[in-house]
């Protein structure tokens, strides 16, 4: 529905699907879980059904009625899956709604049966409406349950007075459009404060002006964008600054801001917090992950016997007076968020996803809009008119492989049919036949003798790499069909599987979608591993669906949106972020000067330290002294990146008994929220602090260290991914299409790493440090070619070189 339907437009298109959703919905939320009857079972079981109905009744019977409603005039349209004409005139007409299932009817939640045959009732007044039924005329109404596990159709019929339909709809109906009517004036409002906003700056900083001119061509047009602004342009507000006068000056309905750091949602909150203290209108919703926002996963309430949540119960019944409290409220933070659904006892997670279409500005991580297991159904909705804007669009590639790859262990599965025993024998029985059939998967495939077998790590393993057009384990595939299948009849039956299996299933539910999504960009990857000095005798095996290349994926998403914009510090070269982002050819390419002096940064460029993996041992001293003078050239906060953790730490403990008195910070390998803080908070002005970190991890991306928190970046190697199967099959697959492997598998993601990480030490105009590069290989052509055109490098033959360059930029 158009965002200015109820105020330009007196007539209104309403599907009977979207009236129902909306106003009809009472109850428990059920049906957590994605799992469930596929829309092609759906499709299945429906056309069977369709093929047997009577002779003289109708298939998707087509209604469109339009009706005058509270002043205002509404067309509701819909299909009736089977229609049957009045026979005689002693029967009534039916309309029968199909519905599949993997339970009985009588199984089903009380509020999903309601819902279903609310669905109904509304068809049969449209059909009143349509047929000039007077108040009395009785309308026969019949919902056909398929459970699909059993085959078998479950009849239950209903007969009403058609005057009964039409106040269970018109009621309806007077509840969506009194929402609507709020809804509109705050577009309204939206809008016109919109077109009156200025640039919240007194001027644009140089390029500036040339990013938010390309983003209003391309919002207000419609196609791609994809821009390449590097750091302290001031993305954020270049962008968000013409997408909201577009939203007040052209058709476009909401945008939709994805940013895969904290940090990112951080800068958007503060910008569009300004814009608001301007003058605009304009309701922001940040929506934050499951695992923390859910009031479970952080001790506020306690599941039942059933294993249910309580918040969950009744959701519906209280969702309308929390949706009114919320809308149009300035920045619906997860804090706010929280605060509401603690008044209500709502579940805040799905307080927040029941928001989404009643926001202007959603802001959200990748997974949101590109992820086919939690991708939002609401924008899936093209007849809105929605913008997407993606920042740091750099990671896109990598996070969507993730998406479209998964993985299923032997281990946790055995735990998962360990953690049911007792409670769920059902669910047990059909967990320890996927276990089985993993064994058997390995068995064949040691059959077939195309194993590669080597020791790595200590570890004896086997692997077999296979595509899936000829190597997905169907055995495999038909026992997690007979897991999920168990998991949805608990779903429907609003009971849950024992909490201890929940990311199991998740796991096992998002390895049958890629599955089915699977094409040839996919390997499947099977190990077994025998792990050194364990006593075990079971063998670690897993089978891993990797995508080597997720750019179909993403571009079937692009699809959806009216524009889309992706920039990014590092986006080069063009041609090669193209093809993993699934952009079109022909797609504008903006790269934008620095708006910083070429003298606020000193690059050095050190290629007499050899950081190869089999140098490392002799570049650990030659490291420690080129460390040690950038630090004395100008005490301050500095920071070291490395290529792994285990170089990191080497070079740590060298310095550490050679420069004890400099105080040094070390990231560590999985560090909670808390320790990340802690590393952080060591880096604020006026300290003297010498962080080892790794490239392009946490602190070396979407981290703003200004002015002297960060005075000096010490970029330790090329950043090239860790050689191993993965990559490796990324690269023969780069090959095979004709392209350089090498590149596309290490030096481009490697440069990325590099560049952003070099990112951090001028972010103002007034700050001012230094950027180290020590491998031998910057001094490559290759690097030189994409380096940035506002980079200047010093190469430095050795340590006194170093130390005298160092001296002449602090002091100049």
């Amino acid at each position: 529905m158009s965002a200015e339907t109820a105020v330009s437009n007196p007539t209104l298109q309403l599907s009977v699907g979207e009236l129902v959703a909306f106003a009809c919905r009472s109850g428990d939320l059920v049906g957590e879980s994605a799992a469930g009857p596929t829309a092609l079972e759906g499709i299945r079981a429906h056309q069977r059904l369709q093929k047997k109905r009577p002779k003289g009744s109708e298939a998707e019977y087509r209604l469109q009625e339009t009706l005058e409603q509270d002043g205002c005039t509404v067309v509701l349209s819909g299909r009736v899956d089977i229609l049957h004409p009045q026979p005689d005139l002693h029967r009534a007409v039916q309309l029968d709604e199909i519905k599949t299932t993997y339970v009985p009817p009588q199984k089903l939640a009380e509020s999903v049966r309601e819902l279903h045959w609310a669905q109904l009732k509304v068809y049969g007044f449209c059909y009143g409406l349509q047929q000039q039924f007077s108040a009395d005329t009785p309308v026969a109404l019949q919902m056909l349950w398929h459970n699909l596990k059993e085959k078998k159709t479950y009849p239950e019929s209903r007969e009403f007075r058609w005057c009964e339909l039409e106040s269970f709809a018109r009621t309806a109906l007077t509840e969506y459009l009194q929402w609507q009517r709020r809804w509109q004036a705050h577009r309204q409002a939206v809008r016109a404060s919109a077109r009156a906003l200025e640039f919240p700056f007194a001027a644009y900083r140089a390029g500036q002006r040339s990013l938010a001119v390309a983003a209003y061509r391309c919002l207000r047009d419609g196609g791609e964008l994809v821009v390449e602004a590097p750091t302290g342009i001031g993305k954020t507000v270049s962008t968000l600054f013409p997408a909201i006068k577009a939203v007040g000056e052209t058709t476009l309905d909401q945008l939709v801001y994805l940013t895969a750091k904290n940090s990112g949602r951080q800068v958007v909150r503060e910008t569009a917090a300004r814009l608001q203290a301007d003058g605009l209108t304009l309701s922001v919703l940040e929506l934050q992950a499951r695992d923390k926002s859910c009031a479970c996963s952080l001790g506020l309430c306690s599941r039942d016997e059933a294993g249910i949540c309580p918040r969950t119960r009744g959701f519906f019944d209280r969702l309308p007076e929390a949706r009114r409290a919320l809308l149009g409220r300035p920045l619906l933070t997860p804090e706010v968020i929280a605060k509401e659904a603690d008044c209500l006892q709502l579940c805040p997670f799905e307080l927040s996803l029941q928001m989404l279409p009643w926001a202007d500005l959603v802001v959200c991580d990748f997974n949101y809009v590109f992820d086919p297991l939690v991708q939002m159904q609401n924008l899936r909705d093209t007849r809105l008119q929605r913008a997407l804007l993606i920042d740091e669009a750099h990671n896109l590639s990598d996070r969507a492989r993730a998406m479209f790859s998964a993985k299923l262990t032997h281990g946790d599965s055995r735990r998962a049919a360990a953690a049911c025993k007792g409670s769920h024998p059902g669910l047990r029985r059909a967990i320890q036949s996927l276990v089985r059939a993993l064994d058997q998967w390995v068995e064949q495939l040691r059959e077939s003798e195309q194993k590669s077998a080597h020791t790595r790590n200590g570890e004896n393993t086997e692997l077999w790499i296979t595509a899936l057009a000829d190597g997905a384990p169907p055995a495999v595939n038909t026992a997690i069909h007979k897991v999920m299948l168990v998991a949805s009849q608990l779903w429907e039956q609003s009971q849950s599987p024992p909490e201890a299996i929940a990311d199991w299933l998740k796991a096992l539910f998002r390895y049958q979608t890629v599955e089915q999504l699977a094409a040839a960009q996919h390997r499947c990857i099977t190990r077994t591993r025998n792990p050194a000095n364990s006593d075990s005798r079971w063998r670690e095996q897993e089978v891993e669906l990797l995508c080597l290349n997720a750019a179909d994926y993403v571009r079937q998403t692009y699809a959806q949106f009216h524009c889309v914009i992706a920039f990014s510090a590092t986006l080069r070269p063009p041609g090669y972020v193209y093809r993993q982002l699934g952009l079109q050819d022909d797609s504008p390419y903006l790269a934008l000067p620095s708006p910083f002096a070429a003298e606020q940064l000193g690059l050095f460029l050190c290629p007499f330290v050899d950081t190869r993996y089999r140098a490392r041992d002799q570049a650990s001293d030659a490291l420690v002294d080129l460390i040690a003078r950038t630090y004395h050239s100008r005490p301050g906060n500095y920071l070291v990146f490395f290529p792994s953790y285990r170089f990191l730490q080497q070079v740590a403990q060298r310095f550490a008994a050679q420069f004890p008195e400099i105080p040094l910070v070390q990231q560590t390998s999985g560090s909670s929220d808390q320790q990340r803080r802690a590393f952080l908070d060591h880096f604020q002005g006026g300290r003297r602090s010498l962080g080892f970190a790794i490239m392009g991890g946490i602190f070396g991306e979407g981290v703003d260290y200004v002015g002297e928190q960060l005075v000096g970046t010490i970029v330790v190697g090329v950043g090239l991914p860790q050689v191993n199967e993965e990559q490796e099959l990324l690269r023969a697959a780069s090959e095979q299409r004709g392209e350089n492997g090498f590149d596309i598998a290490y030096r481009y993601p490697g440069l990325t790493r590099v560049l952003q990480t070099a990112g951090r030490v001028i972010r103002t105009e007034t700050d001012r440090g230094v950027v180290i590069l020590a491998d031998a290989r910057f001094a490559d052509p290759f690097y030189h070619a994409l380096y940035p055109q506002h980079w200047q490098p010093q190469t430095c033959d050795k340590g006194d070189t170093l130390s005298a360059a160092l001296d002449q930029f602090w002091n100049s």
